[in-house]
């Protein structure tokens, strides 16, 4: 688990935090993806004023699944990741601001949470294991990339069937 020593930013003029977060690590569950390899995270947090600033860079690999054919496609990450910690914001003005509250007691800072918030932007919403992905079968739920199916094409959906009769008169 990374966190910011406080007590030891306020001695110095920077602190460097370097540190891995695991597949298994809790921050990173209820993803709709995996983490293939443990995330590198390194980060530099700096002291402005009562505020902390924090920022970094996340590299790893992430597991995500084909949209058509559900298949695991490995996606690189390479993020910058920049949060500002500042003191005396209740979480729900933070959250409109787009800071994280410093915690009112304890002289450590967890990282974790927003780790977790710029990890998820940063994954991409749509991926494919290649560009001529054929999808699975909508009948049958064959992998047509693996072999061909039986399944007779639907022309129109018979729901739009009284759509395409008006069209006809």
């Amino acid at each position: 688990m990374l966190t910011v020593d406080l007590g030891r930013l306020q001695r110095s003029v920077k602190l460097e935090i370097e540190g891995q977060v695991g597949p298994d690590d809790p921050i990173l569950a209820d993803l709709s993806f995996r983490i293939a390899e443990p995330l590198q995270v390194r980060l530099e947090a700096h002291q402005a004023g009562p505020d902390v600033l924090v920022r970094g860079r996340m590299r790893g690999e992430l597991e995500l699944e084909c949209a058509r054919c559900l298949e695991p496609v490995r996606h690189t990450l390479d993020e910058e990741v920049t949060f500002l910690y500042v003191e005396g914001v209740d979480e729900a003005a933070a959250e409109d601001q787009e800071v994280y509250p410093l915690p009112a007691t304890g002289w450590t800072l967890d990282p974790g949470p927003a780790l977790r918030e710029h990890l998820v932007l940063a994954a991409p919403a749509h991926v494919l294991c290649r560009e001529a992905c054929r999808g699975l079968c909508p009948t049958c739920g064959t992998n047509r990339n693996e072999a061909p199916c039986e399944c007779e094409a639907s022309d129109v959906d018979d729901r739009w069937a009284a759509l395409r009769r008006l069209g006809s008169e």
